[in-house]
């Protein structure tokens, strides 16, 4: 059985090579399992827990909820990932991670438990030289489409804007200057010095400068949230750990977004096959 290719310059990976690796992976992280097992009948919080969480919340939960993760249990190892959805789904599915903090629901093949941990709503980042910054209140139909700075596609909270904005269907006019980041502060940076709008995560708006408060703006009409969810596979080995993560960072944020209330959920447009 060929594993590999080596009649080009480049060593490529066959197609039985590439299902033998599949395995391979899979092999590895149940004997990986074993192990971890063996912490959980020690009945102590020990041993890895890997967590995958999307650029949209890192840099903004992250500071949170970590410190007292830290100290509750000292003798477990955390290990953060920042990566999209799809990739988080990926390292689910091989092993590499036991859990992962998304925006939820999503649509996959593979089969996956998820918690709810909060709702997050979403504010506008608007320029000091925008027509719109001295309303306090904006609907999304007086947004023009061209203003809003986005993040680069394949990020879920794009998508979530788009859904809210209806971007794609309102035919954005010629913007000559083109910008793709994963990053919510780099689009606050391009807002305040080329202008226009971007959108933010609600958490995103709780530690900002105070000379830049003034550029929030809420959106008028119904309450609109991304829900937040701590997902895994199901019956994961290291369930209970993650259920006292989950718990730790409901500690650690305001009550009002621990509730979904009656708030409009934006769908993530998420589909991994």
């Amino acid at each position: 059985m060929i594993l590999f290719d080596r009649s080009q310059k480049k060593v490529s990976i066959t197609q039985k090579g590439e299902v033998f690796l599949d395995r391979a992976k899979l092999l590895l992280n149940e004997s990986q399992q074993l192990f971890q097992i063996a912490d959980q009948l020690k009945d102590q919080v020990t041993g890895e827990l890997r967590i995958g969480i999307i650029p949209t919340l890192a840099p903004y939960l992250l500071p949170l909820f970590i410190e007292e993760l830290q100290e509750k249990f000292t003798q477990l190892k955390v290990y953060i990932k920042e990566a999209l959805t799809d990739e988080i789904i990926q390292d689910l599915k091989t092993g590499v991670l036991d859990g992962g903090i998304i925006s939820t629901p999503i649509s996959s093949n593979i089969q996956l438990a998820d918690t709810p941990l909060f709702y997050e709503g979403f504010k506008l980042f608007v320029s000091h030289e925008h027509p719109l910054y001295n309303k306090s209140t904006i609907g999304v139909t007086s947004i023009p489409p061209e203003d809003i700075w986005l993040l680069r596609e394949g990020n879920c909270f794009r998508d979530q804007i788009d859904n809210i904005c209806e971007i794609s269907k309102r035919n954005p006019g010629l913007n000559h200057f083109h910008y793709e980041s994963n990053s919510i502060e780099s689009l606050c940076r391009i807002v305040e010095f080329k202008g226009g709008i971007t959108f933010l995560p609600e958490l995103s708006t709780m530690h900002l400068d105070s000379d830049r408060e003034d550029m929030i703006k809420e959106l008028s009409g119904a309450k609109r949230v991304r829900e937040i969810s701590l997902v895994h596979l199901p019956n994961h080995v290291r369930l209970d750990d993650l259920t006292r993560l989950g718990q730790v960072i409901k500690n650690n944020l305001p009550k009002s977004m621990l509730a979904k209330g009656k708030t409009e959920s934006v769908p993530t447009n998420v589909k991994i096959g």
